[in-house]
């Protein structure tokens, strides 16, 4: 199993082989155990190697598939943690079927659970962001009729002129009855999001 000096030295490891592709120096002194280590806790499928083959091609560096395997195999061992799949879950992450079957049965019962908080709270989320875009639609509304107010008592402003400003004013009155209205069913619609969420919470509580 790896030291905690080993696991120490991961993250620097994957900085060399991560994101946008390694360098011919990171394919050439990597260390293939700890790399399929560092993807198995963090859930990667062992295919992930593969991404690794096709840019050490490049490079002339075959990765060395066995050790890989191993130290994959034991970052999956750290990750396939019930606790964790809750985690994973709750942070909206995506499980990729990379744990053992006797410890996946666990490991998907709690991520599903995590996964279904993320959905709550999620969707109380999206509601709170609505309802806050609309009470910045309604003060721009309000700010284009003061000016509408201001402009049809101008004395430069023609009859002709009032009547656009009169329909305009009218559109931007209903437009606002409608917002309105909208805010108001999403504001019942999170009171109901909000006591699910609670609820489901308090069947959380013993076990997270």
């Amino acid at each position: 199993m790896f030291s905690i000096r080993t696991i120490a030295l991961v993250a620097a490891a994957y900085a060399l082989v991560g994101c946008a592709g390694m360098s011919e120096q990171a394919c050439l002194v990597s260390d293939w155990r700890t790399v399929g280590f560092e993807d198995g806790t963090y859930g990667r499928p062992v295919g992930t190697i593969g991404n690794y083959r096709q840019a050490c091609s490049k490079h002339g560096v075959t990765p060395d598939l066995e050790r890989y395997r191993a130290g994959h195999a034991e970052g999956v061992q750290v990750y396939c943690r019930p606790t964790q799949g809750f985690d994973v879950g709750r942070r909206g992450g995506v499980y990729q079927g990379v744990c053992p079957a006797n410890l996946e049965g666990e490991f998907v019962v709690a991520y599903n659970s995590g996964r279904r908080l993320y959905e709550l709270e999620s969707t109380l989320q999206r509601i709170d962001s609505q309802i806050a875009s609309n009470y910045r639609t309604q003060e721009n509304i309000k700010q284009e009729l003061t000016g509408i107010a201001g402009s049809m008592i101008g004395s430069d402003t023609s009859p002709e002129q009032r009547v656009l400003l009169v329909a305009r004013a009218a559109d931007l009155g209903e437009r606002y009855g409608a917002i309105t209205a909208e805010t108001d069913r999403l504001r019942e619609q999170r009171v109901v999001h909000e006591l699910e969420l609670r609820e489901y919470q308090e069947t959380l509580a013993f076990g997270f």
